[in-house]
């Protein structure tokens, strides 16, 4: 009797500790199941991106009549809306979402090949331009940083073809080499330094023009740091050509745009006008401008908030003046058209243009005449070139 007892003391000690373990492994399920949802709606989402339709125009420089891109090529274009970004404070900086760790980081190639350059021409001048990268970085399993795969590929490229191919007099960077959106100075100061470390792969000149996306990140003097230069603005000689690089990001008051800011839209300060008329004044080679915001007004009907807001006296001193050619990024656009007497090219960035991703320019101008040779990536993985010749 005794003995029973025991057997059936036991057997309820054992359906009692079943019970616990089945209780457990459900709640374990349950937490699992939250971790993952969290995880996947506060990391995939942040980086929505606001579509819009527009039409890729060239217009004819001698009839001003305008030329429809063929119908394989017109796509959805993703426009760049800073206005509905969320407005960065002081606090936001420091406040970044925590980054995911990975094993491993790409591996960077090593330094490329001697160029072979051009037979030297006075009057041919040959461009790399590429613009609004809009890098990202992670750090890997013991705390290295390194850009993601996407854009180390994308500007290899770019590099390789450079270097490589074309052989430009110079490459230029448009601005936005940084997301910059709420991120760390040290962390973007880093991002920089990670994106010139790639372009060192090369030789050839290199030139940057500063984005309001740096500029959400760091300072214009941690800017110029981070590449290793002393200008934010610029002007330098190639044969008969001169170059001027303007900074077309201040407040309305002319001060600096920095971290903090919120949303700022491009202006370019008095003391940025007075240095670029003095510099178109004292030349008389073809000059050639570039700027991260398109100083574009009133175009085919698309909203002027993506324009500097005093774009159209930018305009007025560029035509007078007589400038060859205006260079810009910002709006994710595609756009080339002659306003009274100067060639504006637009050019979509790397990362937030659906049809041309990885996007990056050749410009050949010679005799007054410009040839742009765009090349973006394909859904295939092999990159297409679209070219842009003036009639």
């Amino acid at each position: 009797m005794i003995k029973n007892n025991e057997k059936s003391s036991i057997n309820v000690i054992k359906e009692i500790f079943t019970i616990i373990i089945i209780i457990v492994v459900v709640l374990f399920a349950i937490f699992l199941n939250f971790y993952l949802y969290y995880k996947y709606f506060n990391n995939e989402k942040d980086g929505e991106i606001v579509k819009d339709e527009i039409e890729v125009e060239i217009m004819d420089k001698k009839d001003g009549s305008v030329r429809e891109i063929s119908d394989s090529e017109i796509e959805e274009d993703i426009i760049e809306n800073d206005a509905e970004q969320v407005e960065i404070t002081e606090e936001d900086i420091y406040l970044e979402e925590p980054e995911e760790v990975v094993e491993e980081s790409p591996i960077i190639p090593i330094d490329l090949p001697l160029p072979v350059f051009k037979k030297n021409n006075s009057d041919e001048l040959r461009i790399g331009f590429i613009t609004d990268l809009h890098v990202g970085s992670s750090v890997d399993g013991i705390g290295n940083r390194f850009l993601k795969s996407d854009f180390v590929n994308r500007i290899n490229y770019f590099i390789e073809k450079m270097n490589n191919s074309f052989v430009p007099n110079f490459i230029i960077t448009g601005g936005d080499i940084i997301e910059g959106t709420k991120v760390s100075s040290d962390k973007g100061i880093a991002e920089l330094s990670l994106v010139k470390k790639i372009f060192d792969r090369t030789i050839l000149k290199k030139y940057w023009v500063v984005g309001n996306h740096d500029l959400r990140s760091v300072t214009k003097k941690q800017f110029m740091q981070s590449l290793d230069i002393d200008y934010a603005s610029k002007t330098f000689e190639i044969g008969n050509y001169k170059i001027i690089i303007l900074d077309s990001n201040f407040s309305k008051d002319n001060e600096d745009v920095i971290p903090g800011s919120g949303y700022t839209r491009g202006h370019i300060s008095e003391k940025q006008i007075k240095f670029l008329e003095k510099e178109l004044k004292n030349t008389d080679k073809r000059t050639i401008i570039f700027m991260h915001h398109p100083p574009l007004w009133s175009i085919d009907g698309k909203s002027n908030f993506g324009f500097p807001d005093n774009a159209k006296e930018l305009q007025e001193i560029f035509s007078k003046n007589k400038v060859f050619a205006v260079f810009a990024g910002h709006i994710e656009d595609l756009f080339l058209q002659e306003i009274d007497g100067v060639k504006y090219f637009i050019s979509p960035g790397i990362l937030k243009n659906e049809k041309y991703p990885g996007a990056f320019s050749e410009i050949t101008i010679k005799k007054g005449k410009m040839i742009i040779d765009m090349s973006y990536l394909k859904s295939d993985g092999n990159y297409r070139t679209i070219r842009i010749k003036e009639e």
